[in-house]
């Protein structure tokens, strides 16, 4: 035998045992050895671009790959913030297969009896679902706004189907959806007011109905709740809205004084416990009109710039004010109504105006009772 033959045999026998060892310790491996390995911990980028896939499903509308593909990341070892997001698309996408609107109610928690204002969450566009989230837990937590009675339902309404919206509704040139298809679905619920979450447009009120587009910060939803109430911006209204808002009726904000008066009416400020003398300031509401309009703050308020998030005393004090008495501000049930009366559907237009009026007389019957 030559010396390369035996160097040759040598080797095959040294092979043969480095693989008889690593073949023995994969295959010895324990459950829990096991376990470590596949809860490694997904890179943050590929579960990113595992997510984006699972949103550009849904958006092509192939509805159940993309609950696969939320439910498959899911089980994955995330980091927190990934992992809230994952569960949050997977719950509602889940729930969407499964036809969840039949059941929604049984996944509301009852609020509280004093809620004055109960707002439903609305939204077609998955992607929203994010911002509600947002905006609902950083309500919760605003020391600002604890002693109003508005309460928001813990579960956003999720049509991806039936709900269409636009950013120039019926050339508005601002953000609004189709509601009536919403309508019936919700018959069973015992909301005042909706918010739709939509993906571009100008954000505004309309009777009781809010709507935001996606870049809307949770300061623009506070201006706009305000409105709920009765609020008026105090930056310039166009010359059509001047015309109409500025010979109204005073606002919880804003009192007016019209070309003919001599000076402000203070009764106003009054009913809500402001002083006599209590400084009033022109606010820039009706520049674009004769009449002139007063605020009770010299600063800038978060009704002329949102995203200063200021709101004086005075204004909370009108607010909850607002709150405990008639309301004097539509709730979404009038949109319902209007909306059932254009399409000459008067037997739902008259049930939504039933559910306006008893809106109307539970707040009345608790202000009696106060």
């Amino acid at each position: 035998m030559t010396i390369l033959t035996k160097w040759g045999i040598a080797l095959v026998c040294v092979l043969v045992l480095i693989w008889l060892m690593v073949n023995h310790y994969f295959l010895d491996i324990s459950p829990t050895q096991q376990n470590l390995l596949s809860s490694k911990s997904l890179s943050n980028k590929v579960a990113e671009q595992q997510l984006a896939h699972g949103l550009a499903l849904w958006r092509n509308k192939k509805y159940q790959e993309s609950a696969q593909a939320f439910s498959s990341l899911g089980s994955q070892n995330l980091n927190e913030d990934l992992q809230s997001l994952t569960r949050l698309y997977q719950y509602h996408a889940t729930a969407f297969n499964k036809n969840r609107n039949s059941d929604f109610m049984q996944q509301l928690s009852s609020l509280p009896d004093n809620c004055k204002q109960k707002l439903l969450f609305v939204t077609a566009d998955i992607e929203s679902l994010v911002q509600a989230e947002s905006v609902r837990s950083r309500f919760a937590q605003d020391q600002r706004l604890k002693s109003l009675p508005i309460c928001i339902y813990d579960v956003t309404w999720f049509d991806p189907v039936d709900i269409v919206c636009e950013e120039n509704w019926h050339q508005s040139g601002r953000l609004g959806c189709q509601l009536l298809s919403l309508a019936e679905k919700l018959k069973r619920l015992p909301f005042t007011h909706l918010v739709m979450f939509a993906n571009k447009g100008k954000a505004n009120v309309h009777n009781g109905v809010m709507f935001l587009d996606r870049q809307d910060t949770y300061d623009v939803f506070i201006h706009e709740l305000a409105h709920f109430s009765g609020f008026i911006d105090e930056y310039p209204l166009s010359q059509g809205l001047a015309k109409r808002v500025c010979a109204g009726v005073d606002a919880p904000n804003i009192v007016f004084k019209q070309a003919q008066q001599l000076e402000v009416d203070r009764q106003y400020w009054q009913s809500i416990g402001l002083q006599n003398n209590t400084d009033i300031f022109a606010a820039r509401t009706c520049d674009n009109h004769s009449t002139q309009a007063f605020k009770a703050s010299k600063q800038l308020t978060f009704m002329e710039y949102h995203d200063t998030g200021f709101i004086p005393n005075s204004y909370l004090i009108a607010w909850q004010r607002q709150l405990h008495t008639t309301p004097n501000q539509p709730s979404a049930h009038i949109n319902f109504a209007q909306l059932y009366e254009q399409s000459n559907n008067l037997s739902e237009s008259q049930f939504w105006r039933a559910r306006y009026q008893q809106y109307l007389s539970a707040s009345t019957n608790k202000i009696n009772i106060l």
